[in-house]
């Protein structure tokens, strides 16, 4: 397989399977600066409208650890066109929908779908592409969904301000259907499938974890931690996790197997997204907050902000796995952190404005195309092959949870400040000084990512030498 060239039905099957993936960050990007102007509309909270994204994502993350499972025993054509029509038909309940309680059924439909969709395309990437056209193909695949921000939220913007928020939805259904045909006539099988029982034993220790310990940073950050509900959560995620290491430890066949952690490089790469993809996320919650409720300005200027950064992602992924391929990762990474660190250290000097906000998002989104796919690229492709497909779906379970745990991060410190306010004429201030501690915080936090990924790099040196 390695020795096989790239051919045009591999790609378009690729293109296909990331369009799902596009289509459901695209919603999550559109719905994200519209926030403010649902929480008028279902007269809801700062903290509750989040769950619109965090509950898609903590879904997402349940769905993203059965891929290995699903890989074994279905067909990546059959995986891909359930997961499609269980996402259309989401779209649509959303497209009509009217009130939070439906509006957020709708998004955790499509969350089934992302969860399916996002691991089968690495998979399908790590199986049937040449190794030495992998950064490229990973690059590509990056691109197509880091699209998704880019057009997300100025498009969900614009159409939110002109048209009503149910307009995105009636917009991003003939994307759907379109990847569902193209998909159809191109996804090809390499692997053989075989029928395998599920896991469920790990599968609900696992969602335990990942479930409770959302609620625990939601619930921390807005209640702290001395009281009850917030130490039981912490009590039942920790069961789950640990529960989780001590089953799969004595399990002939765990749904994912923890031995792929004992290669340091895996461990590295993945502490390194995780924390890199909280920060990523709570800027994207926070700037169109900051842009709405401080600056005064609509949801279409909000996603106007986050345009510039979201484009250079897309382009940035593209070149930086060109440039993985030729000359190797370190030279990627390692201007993909620079510009990481940069980005947020620009947006917590310069002022709160939208010249201040845009160029700090931008060079941080420049940082992130040169740095995500890159390092998962790394990450997975130095660990055997029986253990890839647990690394693409680690890698995806994680990078969904991190980017819930980013949102709820955000929405907590902010709804602290906001409780400030006595009505919601008096958002501005505490508003203001809830997004400059996020960015405080994230600062901490991706030194933090850096340095893992920097170690990552250094420890393959030492083991090459």
């Amino acid at each position: 397989m390695l020795d096989k060239k790239l051919s045009p039905r591999l790609v378009l099957s690729v293109l296909s399977i990331g369009l799902l993936g596009f289509t459901d960050i695209m919603l999550e990007t559109a719905l994200n600066v519209s926030f403010p102007m649902l929480m008028n509309e279902f007269q809801i909270t700062s903290s509750t409208v989040q769950w619109l994204t965090s509950g898609v994502i903590l879904l997402t993350s349940m769905v993203v650890i059965l891929s290995p499972w699903l890989k074994k025993n279905f067909t990546n054509r059959s995986q891909f066109v359930v997961a499609t029509i269980i996402s259309i038909i989401g779209v649509l309940i959303n497209a009509v929908s009217g009130s939070f309680e439906i509006t957020l059924f709708g998004r955790l439909l499509q969350g089934i779908g992302g969860g399916v969709g996002l691991p089968l395309m690495y998979n399908v990437i790590f199986e049937q592409v040449p190794e030495k056209k992998r950064g490229t193909m990973v690059g590509l695949g990056s691109l197509i969904i880091s699209f998704a921000p880019a057009i997300g939220p100025a498009f969900g913007g614009f159409l939110a301000q002109n048209y009503g928020w149910h307009m995105v939805f009636w917009v991003v259904l003939p994307i759907q259907i379109a990847s569902l045909l193209l998909g159809w006539f191109t996804i090809d099988q390499a692997s053989l499938v075989k029928k395998e029982k599920l896991d469920f034993v790990g599968w609900l220790l696992l969602s335990l974890f990942f479930v409770a310990g959302i609620f625990v940073i939601e619930r921390i950050s807005t209640h702290g931690l001395l009281n009850s509900l917030s130490i039981f959560m912490s009590i039942a995620m920790l069961a789950g996790l640990v529960g989780y290491i001590l089953y799969a430890n004595k399990a002939e066949n765990p749904l994912l197997s923890l031995k792929i952690f004992k290669f340091n490089i895996f461990s590295l790469g993945i502490a390194a997204a995780f924390t890199a993809q909280v920060v990523n996320l709570t800027l994207n919650y926070a700037i169109p907050m900051v842009v709405q409720i401080v600056l005064l300005k609509n949801p279409q200027v909000a996603g106007l902000t986050l345009l510039p950064g979201a484009l250079s992602y897309a382009m940035m992924a593209i070149i930086s796995g060109r440039l993985y391929d030729r000359y190797g990762p370190r030279v990627p990474i390692i201007i993909g952190v620079a510009l990481l660190i940069s980005g947020i250290i620009t947006l917590s000097l310069l002022p709160l404005s939208l010249f201040g906000l845009t160029v700090g998002f931008l060079i941080m989104q420049m940082g992130a195309g040169f740095w995500f796919g890159n390092n998962m690229t790394y990450s997975v492709s130095h660990v055997p092959v029986e253990f890839q497909s647990s690394g693409n779906s680690i890698f995806s379970a994680t990078t969904n949870y991190s980017a819930a745990v980013g949102i709820a991060l955000a929405a907590g410190i902010i709804a602290i400040f906001q409780k400030q306010a006595n009505n919601i004429h008096e958002l501005a201030i505490p508003t203001q000084k809830g997004v400059l501690w996020t960015f405080r915080i994230d600062i901490i936090l991706m030194l933090l990512a850096i340095l893992l990924s920097l170690k990552a790099l250094r420890f393959t040196k030492k083991v090459e030498l």
